[in-house]
């Protein structure tokens, strides 16, 4: 996994954290004061995805939408700063940031709780010459990189023409995708990593299998491979831990949770999933291999607060301590 380059192209949010002490109850409603301590902005969306395949060793290629504005400048510092080149990153005036802000109360030495969260948004509408800039950068990286990961999070950045033109370009080179609302509109991808809620409003059913009591996490997961004529489809399932389907495979393989299913924060837990799952096929992994790797990531992260990231030391240090793993 190693020295592998990845291009990430998709959309990159801001997830700031802003961090306050509870001081007391306002006189003028019935809310919590807080005392601000921190402020923090950080990769998110896309920009978790990049920040996940460098702290595990990968080489990650970004290509996405920033803004102008102070989140857009915090998030090219941040990436700059990391040794990220960032010349497949347009810069947009009349475009702001995707940023979600959460206020988290607590004391500073323990454990903080999400209060409220509110989202900034806007939606990139890309014009004919940005998308042939766009086309021009990822035929470019596609020619070197040793695989692509798609992070769609709605906002624009992501089309159906480029994606269809990171498939032709790939030449067998892994594909894999992640869509927040419009997982079918991209098909010939190498892969998906839906969670539940994705996969099961993709297929068009519920996940709930009425006649028997139990789930129909393997018909949606078929449904879906065959939707989007890819090789592998990864549900994501939280404390169930993953299904993988791979094409002509009898059945799903059903992978249980990594640790303890007593998570502290699954912000972001999706981005690093579909880094490491990403990286691990770049470097000659089987869907099944990297699927557990994946597994491992997801496990490691949930434990984490806020948008974290999991290390190539982490993952070992994982693998090493599984008593469950077969020789």
């Amino acid at each position: 996994m190693r020295g592998r380059l990845i291009v990430v192209y998709g959309d990159i949010v801001a997830d700031r954290f802003i961090y306050g002490t509870p001081k007391r109850i306002s006189r003028e409603a019935p809310v919590l004061i807080l005392r601000q301590y921190r402020d923090d902005t950080l990769l998110g969306g896309a920009g978790n995805a990049i920040a996940n395949i460098l702290a595990l060793g990968g080489l990650p290629v970004p290509v996405s939408v920033l803004g102008t504005d102070a989140a857009g400048h915090a998030l090219i510092e941040t990436l700059t700063a990391a040794g990220i080149e960032c010349g497949g990153i347009m810069r947009v005036d009349d475009y702001a940031t995707p940023t979600k802000v959460r206020i988290l109360g607590g004391m500073p030495h323990a454990s903080r709780q999400q209060i409220v969260r509110y989202d900034i948004e806007d939606r990139f509408e890309m014009s004919e010459n940005e998308s042939l800039a766009f086309a021009r950068v990822l035929r470019n990286e596609m020619s070197v990189c040793n695989a692509a990961l798609i992070s769609d999070y709605g906002y624009g950045v992501v089309t159906p023409s480029l994606v269809g033109n990171i498939t032709a370009d790939a030449h067998g080179k892994p594909v894999t995708l992640d869509s927040r609302y419009d997982l079918l509109r991209y098909p010939n991808v190498t892969a998906a990593t839906p969670n539940e809620d994705e996969a099961a409003a993709a297929a068009g059913t519920s996940l709930f299998d009425e006649d028997n009591g139990g789930t129909k996490i393997a018909e949606v997961a078929l449904t879906l491979q065959q939707s989007l004529d890819c090789e592998a489809i990864l549900i994501t399932r939280g404390s169930r831990g993953m299904a993988l389907l791979e094409r002509d495979a009898r059945e799903a393989l059903f992978i249980p949770v990594f640790g303890t299913d007593q998570v502290a924060d699954v912000t972001g837990a999706g981005d690093t999933v579909i880094a490491t799952f990403t990286l691990a096929l770049a470097g000659g992994a089987s869907y099944v291999e990297a699927a557990k790797l994946a597994n491992y990531a997801g496990g490691i992260v949930v434990m984490k607060m806020g948008t974290a990231t999991v290390s190539n030391d982490e993952l070992r240090h994982a693998i090493e301590r599984d008593e469950d793993l077969e020789d």
